[in-house]
């Protein structure tokens, strides 16, 4: 029996960008996806960057968190921006849950700040 040596994640990262390229060539992935491929591969990438970028500091987990904090605050005026413009609405169910969510965050970025200070 032959020994079976995993891939490298850069190898299967790899094999995937390719397999999607393929995919794309051949007009094998639907338009509608390509917004949702194309937010998948940023998001992958900056989480990447911030590894990256984390793994020559001193203190890495500050590195991240500042990173998760920006990203979000990114998120929230995206949400935001689509608000104003009307593509986010009734429709959309999550936003009641993201309501909730957000004001019970800002209750605790409201507390911790003051705690803070």
């Amino acid at each position: 029996m032959a020994d079976y040596a995993p891939q490298s994640p850069v190898a299967a990262m790899r094999a995937t960008v390719q397999s999607i390229e393929a995919k794309l060539r051949q007009g094998a992935l639907p338009q509608d996806g390509l917004v949702d491929l194309k937010s998948a591969i940023d998001d992958a990438r900056l989480r990447l960057w911030a590894v990256i970028s984390a793994a020559g500091s001193p203190d890495p987990d500050a590195v991240l968190l500042r990173f998760r904090l920006r990203r979000a605050t990114e998120i929230c005026r995206g949400i935001t921006t689509d608000l104003d413009a009307g593509t986010l609405g009734a429709h959309q169910r999550e936003l009641l849950e993201l309501r909730d969510a957000a004001r019970e965050m800002a209750d605790r970025l409201t507390a911790g700040i003051r705690g803070a200070g």
